[in-house]
């Protein structure tokens, strides 16, 4: 695999989204926050990054909200078995040469964590993500962009996602609205 120029991932921002803009997203993508992500391409070449949140965590004692664009997200416990595994193309933008671009990510005001249940069903608990203090941001990206080969299957497609392209990292503490 040959090694890219890096993406600099160089602040963000948290920001209420507008009654307008809540109404036109999509009914998967209405979340009354959002972030704003500012990432530059130092190099040379275009990078198609990822703007699709594959996963998230949040630890509500230290007000820290992990998101996942990538598909390196931390496996599933043994006691979770994938029934259907429908691997997606991630929505992505192109970041010109020696350019910066926002990336707009929708946060999530709950997450669900699993809890003891009766019986042989899981039970979870919905919990409201208020005070984010950081943003932990794990962004794939790719100097080609992200695609599905028409004749690839789902474990195929999901193997590509997983290795084509690099990982950048970094936590930041965004500005912003954090309530």
């Amino acid at each position: 695999m040959m090694t890219i120029q890096p993406l600099n991932i160089l602040g963000a921002e948290l920001q209420r989204r507008s009654a307008e803009a809540l109404s036109a997203a999509a009914p998967c993508d209405r979340e009354p926050r959002q972030l704003l992500v500012e990432v530059d391409n130092p190099g040379g070449t275009p990078l198609h990054v990822w703007t699709s949140r594959r996963a998230y965590e949040y630890d509500a004692a230290s007000g820290v909200l992990t998101l996942y664009l990538t598909e390196r997200t931390p496996a599933l416990p043994d006691t979770i078995k994938m029934i259907s595994d429908h691997p997606r193309t991630p929505s992505q933008v192109e970041v010109p040469p020696h350019s910066r671009a926002k990336l707009e990510l929708a946060v999530p005001s709950v997450i669900r964590r699993r809890v003891p249940g009766k019986g042989l069903g899981m039970a979870f608990v919905e919990e409201a993500i208020t005070r984010i203090e950081q943003v932990d941001l794990h962004i794939q990206f790719a100097d080609a962009p992200f695609t599905k080969p028409p004749d690839a299957t789902p474990e195929e497609h999901r193997q590509r996602l997983r290795t084509q392209g690099e990982l950048a990292r970094a936590t930041i503490s965004p500005t912003g609205t954090k309530e």
